[in-house]
């Protein structure tokens, strides 16, 4: 290595931006805490379709469960829509529904902004008419305070837009 140089940084750099060290990742990272009201304080604002889904996969939840899944039908979301209408609809919520609920505030006088997807993965299969999914674990707190507090037609009512 030439001098003047260290881990391939020239030396006078050094002083003032040190050498990145490599760290090893940690998988079960802590994440900062969660609001409890943070589906209150996101402001969904989704759609009636978007809204209705959402709150029956969410009636599928129960405090025993080990993996946060749901399988709906789409005549359980749209009973009263054609099948080639349903899948399109469908499709148009799952992709607002993968979007990260963004929540932001204040720490220590400094602002900061937080994003967290609803769902790991979604599913929806015109051929079984089957939507099947899992929701993120690490909101099974907020996503089951969420199921035992309201009813869902509140849930629906507190989602959609206004």
């Amino acid at each position: 290595m030439a001098p003047g140089y260290r881990n391939n940084w020239p030396t006078h750099l050094i002083a003032r931006f040190p050498v990145p060290t490599k760290k090893a990742i940690t998988l079960n990272t802590e994440h900062s805490v969660l609001p409890s009201d943070l589906f209150v304080r996101c402001l969904l604002a989704l759609e009636q379709v978007e809204a209705h889904l959402f709150v029956l996969a969410l009636g599928r939840l129960t405090n025993h469960s080990q993996r946060l899944a749901f399988q709906l039908t789409f005549g359980d979301v749209l009973p009263e829509v054609n099948a080639n209408d349903q899948f399109a609809r469908l499709d148009k919520a799952q992709k607002r529904l993968m979007q990260p609920l963004k929540y932001e505030g204040l720490r220590l006088g400094n602002r900061f902004s937080h994003r967290i997807p609803l769902f790991t993965e979604m599913d929806i299969d015109q051929d079984t008419g089957l939507i099947t999914g899992v929701f993120n674990d690490y909101l099974r707190e907020q996503l089951l305070d969420l199921a035992a507090e309201y009813s869902p037609a509140q849930l629906e009512s507190l989602f959609m837009r206004h």
